[in-house]
């Protein structure tokens, strides 16, 4: 079986070695084109990237899945399936239509809940108890083609979406693997996807960033669950951005009548802090330009005040 695999993030490194070690190994590497980092602005290659070259397989980098001359090198490849993880541009048909098996896509959501491009996140924002990762057949429109395999799993209470992220890449891997060797021996059944249940993961905007201390202590904290490690929840400290990458709910600490004040300072811990409905305790921050610190560190190093207030994110 001749295998392009389309793919990105730290997401897909799983998904591209299970494939290698699987006999699955691709003919070529599609990824996004190497961006400017750090002080320096210094050109970075995707992680799939870097993977790829490490096996010897060979890479691509359009600036777009419509970039000229794109589509003409992989039909020359004469690909029997393309393998899509989180690759980060839509494929348009005389894609799909391209190879003799179709296109195989891992989505990180049981489907056909949370369609979209940030599944993880909005399963965590929303306090889901429960998730997991698709397998199916791509089409034209967004995350709505035809299921093939499924693997559930439970979020944990404390879990962050970074931590959930890296928990589902590695079950994807194995569920992608599955997958292609049913296609491959003629077993999968297709499934089509029940549109009345479905649910969507819309982009990260800057605005679901900012934390509302009106909100109940349980919703504050599973935003900022689903937030971490990037791009972070987000409130105002002494008119700066704060950064809040760990929060616990208090459920034995009334709130304070104004949302946002500080309650009380617990040494080595942190600032405990009033919502819409009970405490939370901020465990781990970021002050604007500063490095993470737990909450301990954060009173000692700002002398946090009861009776501080902190204001919605900037």
């Amino acid at each position: 079986m001749k295998i392009i695999f389309l793919g990105t993030p730290r997401f897909a490194l799983p998904s591209l070695r299970a494939l290698n070690e699987s006999g699955y190994r691709p003919s070529a590497i599609v990824t996004r084109p190497d961006k400017p980092k750090g002080r320096g602005l210094r050109l970075e290659p995707p992680p799939i990237a870097s993977l790829a070259r490490e096996l010897g397989i060979e890479v691509w980098q359009p600036s777009s899945p419509k970039e000229e001359g794109f589509f003409e090198k992989l039909r020359s490849l004469e690909p029997d399936l393309l393998a899509v993880v989180a690759y980060g541009h839509i494929l348009r048909k005389d894609l799909l239509d391209l190879p003799k098996m179709g296109c195989v896509n891992l989505h990180a959501s049981l489907l056909p809940k949370y369609r979209g491009a940030a599944p993880i996140n909005w399963a965590v924002i929303r306090g889901e108890k429960r998730t997991g990762v698709t397998s199916m057949f791509m089409n034209e429109r967004m995350d709505e083609g035809d299921i093939l395999l499924q693997e559930e799993t439970g979020i944990g209470e404390e879990e962050t979406a970074g931590e959930l992220a890296e928990r589902l890449s590695g079950i994807g891997a194995r569920l992608l693997v599955e997958t292609l060797r049913q296609l491959e021996s003629g077993k999968a059944e297709r499934h089509p996807q029940e549109g009345s249940q479905a649910s969507y993961a819309p982009k990260l905007s800057p605005e679901i960033r900012r934390i509302d201390w009106a909100k109940t202590a349980r919703e504050i904290v599973d935003l900022i669950r689903g937030l971490a490690p990037e791009p972070g929840a987000v409130t105002l400290f002494r008119g700066s951005p704060l950064k809040v990458l760990r929060a616990q709910v208090l459920p034995g600490v009334l709130a304070d009548p104004t949302p946002g004040t500080v309650q009380e300072t617990r040494k080595g811990q942190g600032p405990v802090i009033g919502t819409g409905a009970k405490a939370l305790l901020l465990s781990r921050v970021q002050p604007g330009g500063k490095r993470e610190m737990d909450g301990g560190a954060f009173l000692n190093g700002y002398r946090v005040g009861q009776g501080e207030r902190l204001e919605g994110g900037g």
